[in-house]
């Protein structure tokens, strides 16, 4: 049976402006390595914390929820101010990106960059994705249909509760873009579902930051930094940060 290594935080240390890159929802830090080591080239300090849960075994996520992760993320911004860090820009993908919209309302930052945001999510969709993630990496470990399918009763059982408490922070988070006043830029996967582009585009008419990017990516699906437009991404990424 295959035994998968466990993720690890991302801290590439660089210049005094430093980046923190927020990872999807039961995926991990490996949705911004690339993107963290093309931007450190280009000097940044480049930070990528990982959520409790994430990036190991499957159960681990039944123990944890909304709060913590936000919590995780918290955390990871008063660790960058505890280095010493003033100057701090924000990368966020899907539930990453949901997290610096939150942030960039609370606490004073230099710029966002978001990727395939949902402006709300049913609590059936967001346990379906634990669930089709904890079916896929048992999948991979290679244990044998039986064994998956004793395994994933309390995946299947999983009560909804925690996921009302996962739109219920979505959809406050959307509430108030009115807060953000920083730049932004808001992009998403044109091969992803078309309500990240309408969220894309109300992200945009909502926050009153002055200067403020919306771009789609004709090759991109949901995770747009894993994509074939993976290379034009950090190249859009670059030039804003510049600016």
């Amino acid at each position: 049976m295959l035994n998968i290594l466990p993720a690890k935080e991302i801290y590439l240390q660089g210049n005094e402006h430093a980046l923190l890159l927020l990872h999807s929802f039961t995926s991990h830090t490996r949705d911004m390595k690339t993107v963290a080591t093309a931007l450190h080239n280009q000097g940044y300090t480049c930070y990528a914390p990982l959520y409790r849960g994430h990036g190991t075994h499957p159960e681990q996520l039944l123990h944890y929820q909304v709060d913590d992760w936000w919590q995780d993320v918290v955390n990871a911004h008063q660790f960058l101010l505890d280095e010493g860090y003033q100057k701090i820009s924000v990368i966020g993908l899907s539930i990453g990106g949901i997290f610096a919209l939150k942030l960039a309302q609370l606490e004073r930052l230099e710029q966002i960059i978001v990727l395939s945001v949902p402006f709300d999510k049913e609590p059936e969709q967001l346990k379906q994705r634990i669930i089709d993630y904890a079916h896929n990496y048992k999948t991979i470990e290679g244990k044998p249909p039986l064994q998956i399918a004793q395994e994933m009763e309390p995946f299947e059982n999983m009560p909804l509760h925690a996921m009302n408490a996962f739109q219920t922070f979505i959809q406050a988070t959307m509430e108030q873009l009115d807060r953000i006043t920083i730049p932004i830029a808001i992009y998403y996967g044109e091969k992803d579902d078309a309500l990240y582009a309408q969220s894309a585009e109300m992200i945009s008419q909502h926050v009153h930051s002055s200067r403020k990017q919306k771009k789609g990516f004709g090759n991109s699906k949901h995770l747009m930094t894993l994509g074939r437009d993976q290379e034009a991404i950090i190249k859009e990424m670059i030039e804003f940060l510049q600016i």
